[in-house]
């Protein structure tokens, strides 16, 4: 055709030779089969609908009496036929329908085999929610009986099933079950000479080596598949082996030989009468284009893709189309700033989105309207955007997390823009959790794939140790020679696969130590974390006299209401830089909690807790006046060592939780009375530390009351409330323990 001429080559006369040799799970062994099965199978991969119209004549067509003995089974083959064309078509529900009609009569083994493995590769899963692969493995592994039968040779059966079985398990992340499906496969096909299915093992097996992330593997199957299927013209699998080279190289953001291999995958279908396929393989084409920022080649597609529907009144990628247009668009009038293509785009997206609600695909209708948000957003146009997310939200459910995660992150963006800092925080927060939910399933996997990797290098060393000495036997009059091409060749691929597994460790190593690091210091003030530097707080214990002060800084919780979400990061940034100059020398300055500091000082330093407490809200007055916030503050003292007698009966850990009780009433002070206040408190001299012995926060709640804990504030007359001193219980337990 005209629009995509420079990728065609003169294929229609080869593919006519070739069409008897076509690839599918199918392998006709009988002579007997009527005529108008045989010209079905013949078009099952170069003119899905055709293949439809000549399967449906011969079950409509009445059989003779002769005949009917072998019609039950020609009637599964056909309508077997019809549901794979249909699946070519894109019609899956069609598809789905047929088949269960034989799922349903369980008498013949084979074609329950058949159907269950034409049901897993043909139709995608989110396409038979009714039937998971789970299910389908447990199916498949049911019926583990490959019988002759007189349309189907029993060996290629059992290939093809242990082939479904690979791909279910592959989707399910089961590498280990996948590899063993694969090892089984190459065993059935080791003295087999069919091209077809050691074509498609090659195929499973880049399948395989891809998702476990070994590129140079996955890429070496994927092209010795797709070499065979052009050279023996096995066209469905060519397109699929195409496809997945196409999204290997697009994975990497290598857009030219993505390109290439699509551009031979159109070639490929364009000699076919195959019109979803036609038009699917020009819109991924496009896709490629626009990726590659070369939007305006793009749209040419794109359009001649749309007239390919148009032409030949096919609607159901009409759809794809227009999202792909519209995306198109889209990014083309965002880097120009052109508002006639953001006017396109919003068109396009629109029939989209109309299109993929008829047809009930929810993933592909929440695509279109993020993106319809996104122009909103871009257009300055909040609150479109945020009635169109909303309707992303109720359409995703508990689905869908990475669609979720962006609709959450631009309706935190929309409030922002519309005022409504509330909202705003409430979805960046919903984004952040679906993010963290999102990397802790990518984690598992990558564990997944890891373990896979190591697994099969102790596969593959067992497996070369076992060659060799099986080679030893064999042949001892060469046995010096085979060991040493043997040595060499283990040496490398050791080698190789160490350096592999110890890039990829070392690689794991420096994500793990950047973690950590980032970890190690709070997200805004950058000051470093109390949890996290258990370390410094041992080497701290180590000096002499300290005091502990945890202050309380309210305003920290409202920075998000009162500045928005990037001024206050600016702000609490400007907070921690603050601090770690006004303090160089003097403290040890730590984020304890989101609105708690907690500064660590040599006793030396001050006069008396007062002193201490009076410099820190100094600072912290003149930081809130400079940026118009609230200015009160609450601080809980406490001196380390403890008790004088026993100087690490309380170590610096647990001195938190007594800071925890002075901070505490220091905040009854600043609530009560609007102003700065700080608690200290302190133990009376020859305290034994075995009254400690348990929880600090209850038992130093008694202690005040028994007169043990004695309090310095900065409002000498404040009486204190402490909610533990109300179980009287505890109470009268803690005074006989003090009496025995």
């Amino acid at each position: 055709m005209r629009y995509i001429g420079q990728y065609f080559r003169a294929l229609c006369a080869l593919f006519l030779v070739q069409v008897s040799q076509t690839a599918g799970a199918l392998a006709l062994t009988d002579p007997a089969l009527p005529n108008t099965l045989k010209n079905a199978f013949e078009l099952r991969d170069i003119a899905p609908q055709s293949c439809i119209n000549s399967a449906t004549i011969y079950i409509n067509t009445p059989q003779n009496t002769a005949a009917l003995a072998n019609h039950q089974s020609s009637k599964h083959f056909a309508i077997q036929l019809q549901a794979y064309c249909y699946a070519q078509l894109g019609e899956h529900t069609k598809a789905l329908d047929l088949l269960q009609v034989i799922l349903n009569n369980p008498d013949d083994k084979n074609d329950q085999i058949e159907t269950l493995n034409l049901i897993a590769l043909e139709i995608p899963p989110q396409e038979r929610p009714q039937i998971s692969n789970v299910e389908l493995i447990k199916k498949l592994g049911e019926l583990n009986e490959a019988l002759q039968t007189p349309l189907i040779n029993s060996i290629n059966l059992t290939v093809t099933r242990s082939l479904t079985l690979v791909k279910l398990y592959l989707e399910e992340n089961n590498y280990q079950d996948a590899h063993n499906a694969l090892e089984k496969t190459k065993k059935l096909l080791k003295n087999n000479n069919n091209n077809n299915l050691h074509a498609w093992l090659d195929y499973y097996q880049g399948l395989y080596f891809d998702q476990i992330q070994q590129e140079q593997l996955a890429s070496l199957h994927f092209f010795s598949a797709d070499s065979s299927a052009d050279q023996h013209g096995f066209i469905k699998l060519s397109g699929q082996v195409k496809n997945s080279i196409i999204l290997m190289y697009q994975k990497k953001y290598r857009f030219t030989r993505a390109l290439d291999f699509s551009g031979r995958r159109i070639e490929l279908y364009m000699g076919t009468k195959n019109i979803p396929k036609q038009v699917e393989s020009i819109i991924q084409f496009a896709g490629l284009k626009r990726q590659n920022h070369e939007h305006n080649q793009a749209l040419i597609y794109l359009f001649n893709a749309l007239e390919l529907i148009e032409e030949n009144s096919y609607t159901g990628l009409l759809g794809a189309a227009y999202l792909e247009i519209g995306r198109t668009y889209a990014e083309k009038g965002s880097n120009e700033n052109n508002s006639k293509d953001l006017a396109l785009a919003k068109k396009y997206l629109h029939n989209a989105r109309f299109h993929f609600k008829q047809l009930n695909k929810v993933q592909l209708q929440i695509e279109s309207i993020l993106l319809l948000a996104k122009l909103n957003i871009f257009n300055n146009a909040p609150t479109l955007a945020i009635l169109q997310l909303e309707k992303v939200l109720q359409l995703s459910a508990q689905d869908y997390p990475l669609l979720r995660a962006q609709a959450d992150e631009m309706l935190a963006l929309s409030y922002e823009m519309t005022g409504s800092p509330q909202l705003a925080i409430l979805h960046f927060k919903n984004f952040h959790s679906l993010q963290n939910k999102i990397k802790e399933s990518a984690f598992k996997l990558q564990q997944l794939q890891i373990n896979e990797q190591l697994q099969l290098l102790e596969q593959v060393q067992q497996q070369n140790r076992l060659e060799t000495q099986n080679t030893t036997l064999q042949a001892q009059s060469n046995f010096y020679k085979i060991l040493s091409y043997t040595a060499i060749l283990l040496f490398i691929l050791s080698a190789l696969m160490l350096l592999s597994r110890s890039k990829r460790y070392h690689k794991l190593r420096a994500l793990e130590k950047q973690a950590q690091q980032r970890l190690a210091f709070h997200g805004r003030s950058k000051l470093p974390r109390q949890e996290n530097n258990s370390n410094d707080f041992k080497a701290i214990s180590n000096r002499p006299t300290l005091f502990y002060a945890l202050v309380n800084v309210p305003f920290l919780s409202e920075l998000n209401a009162l500045y928005g979400v990037k001024l206050a990061n600016e702000i609490e940034e400007k907070l921690g830089e603050t601090l770690k100059k006004q303090f160089t020398d003097s403290a040890e300055i730590y984020h304890f909690r989101d609105n708690q500091i907690l500064f660590i000082s040599e006793r030396a330093n001050y006069v008396n807790a007062g002193a201490f407490a009076a410099l820190i809200e100094q600072c912290f007055d003149d930081f809130a006046d400079y940026y118009h916030l609230p200015k009160t503050i609450s601080t809980g003292i406490v001196a380390y060592p403890f008790l004088k007698n026993a100087s690490r009966a309380i170590n610096t850990t647990q001195i938190l939780n007594l800071n925890s009780l002075a901070l505490f009433a220091a905040s009854q002070i600043c609530i009560s009375k609007q102003q700065n206040s700080w608690v200290e408190l302190y133990a009376i001299d020859n305290l034994q530390p075995a009254f400690f012995d348990g929880d600090l926060w209850r038992l130093g709640q008694i202690a005040i009351a028994k007169g043990l804990l004695k309090i310095h504030s900065s409002n000498k007359d404040y009486s204190f409330s402490w909610p533990e001193l109300e179980n009287k219980k505890m109470v009268e337990e803690v005074s006989q323990r003090l009496q025995e």
